[in-house]
This record gives structure tokens, sequence and C-alpha cells, in this order.
């Protein structure tokens, strides 16, 4: 049994929820990953990539006779993919921040714009980890003095109950080369 450590990111992919049709599978994985339609992020700025989950927030309920927790309630907390784009173009700007994309300018989009993506991110060490369906939040940052796209990508429960909110894999399970 290998050993996991997920360290650092190697390839980040962006792709419609759409295309998790069931459980996901490698062999499925794979289709996604070769798919036209889904796209790579070319640029991650240095040190700015991570996944984080919240800890869980718990409610205790005490008998108020003992003074003893006789039950208690847990909501998980969120996960979490943040990442800053560095360098990009203005399609890779609209897919993220919404709004109007072409290969010369953006226009930002009026109001709130709401964004889901499935996201799958390969780590240094070859596992991947995949939200089939992730709320996309993004905003201009400064980078060092540069205009970047900081990203976060929360985890969203599929509207397909045979999915679900993550997954990870082993590179060896998801067959690109084919």
């Amino acid at each position: 049994m290998a050993k996991v450590i997920a360290v650092g990111i190697k390839k980040l992919y962006y792709a419609d929820p759409e295309k998790v049709t069931g459980d996901l599978t490698g062999t499925l994985l794979a289709t996604i990953i070769k798919d036209v339609s889904t796209k790579q992020v070319e640029n991650i700025h240095q040190d700015t990539w991570s996944i984080e989950e919240e800890e869980p927030s718990t409610t205790e309920y005490r008998n108020q006779l003992t003074n003893g927790v006789y039950r208690q309630d847990t909501e998980m907390g969120n996960i979490q993919m943040s990442f800053t784009i560095g360098q990009y173009d203005y399609t890779t700007k609209a897919a993220f921040m919404g709004g109007t994309g072409s290969e010369t300018s953006w226009k930002r989009a009026r109001g709130v714009t709401r964004i889901e993506k499935c996201m799958i991110a390969m780590t240094e060490d070859d596992q991947y980890c995949v939200f089939p369906k992730a709320a996309v939040i993004a905003r201009n940052t400064n980078s060092d003095g540069a205009v970047g796209i900081g990203v976060a990508a929360t985890a969203l429960e599929p509207d397909n109950t045979a999915v679900s909110s993550e997954y990870w894999f082993d590179s060896s399970e998801v067959n690109v080369e084919a």
C-alpha cells in the first residue's frame, strides 16, 4: 500500500461539474481530464496553492440533572482549494471570475456571479484530489507586485447522490496516457 504525502501541486485542471456523471472512478477521471473542454491552469504563483478543511463545529447538550453531555450535534467544516493564478489570459480570468473574456479584453459581470467547477489537482507525488462540484470565488489580488487571480474553490455536495464531494486517487488509477 502506497503512503500518501500529497505535497505541492504538479497540475491543476478545471471542468464542467456535469462531466461527473456518476460515482467518480479513475477511469472516469481520466476521461474528464482528456476531454477537450477540460482546461489546465498553466501558472500558480509560488506557495499559494493549498487544500484546507475547517474544523468541525459541535454543539453539546447537557443533562440538567447530572451536568453530563448526553448528545452532540456536529457540523462538518468546509473543504477548500486555494491558489493564485500568477499569469493568465482573459478567457481564464472569465472562467474563474465570470464576466466576458476574449483574446484581448475582459469585462466584469454586473452583480454577483455564481461559478461552479469540477476542480482536479495533481500533487507532486502523483495524487489526484478532486472536488466534483466546487463553488468558485475569485478576485484580483496582489502577488509580489503583480495582479493575480486569487481563487477559493469550496467543495459542494453534488446534485447526483451517487457522487461524493471529494475524491482522492493515486495516479496509477488514472490512466491519462491511453
